[in-house]
């Protein structure tokens, strides 16, 4: 047997439920880019020029429960975490 089959870890990621944009959605319990969160948020996200998000979130780590996200940044996802994502145009 291998190191990897006798090392008694299992390789599935634990699961966390969130909530985007008022739908749940089962994540890995791992960071969520700004990214991932627009691609969870919308089935197929609006585009154009001047299109960008605004994500918010609530229920997050005690070090940081609640705040916003901009493009480039990411938050560890956890149990019942909320985020709001809007498609905002810039002006």
């Amino acid at each position: 047997m291998t190191n990897a089959a006798n090392n008694g870890h299992n390789d599935q990621p634990k699961l966390v439920t969130i909530v985007i944009n008022g739908k749940p959605k089962a994540v890995a319990k791992d960071d969520l880019t700004y990214a991932d969160v627009i691609v969870l948020a919308f089935e197929t996200p609006p585009t154009g020029d001047g299109v960008q998000f605004s994500i918010t979130y609530t229920k997050g780590h005690k070090d940081s429960p609640k705040g916003t996200m901009v493009e480039g940044q990411s938050v560890k996802a956890k149990e019942g975490m909320e985020f709001d994502v809007t498609p905002t145009n810039r002006s």
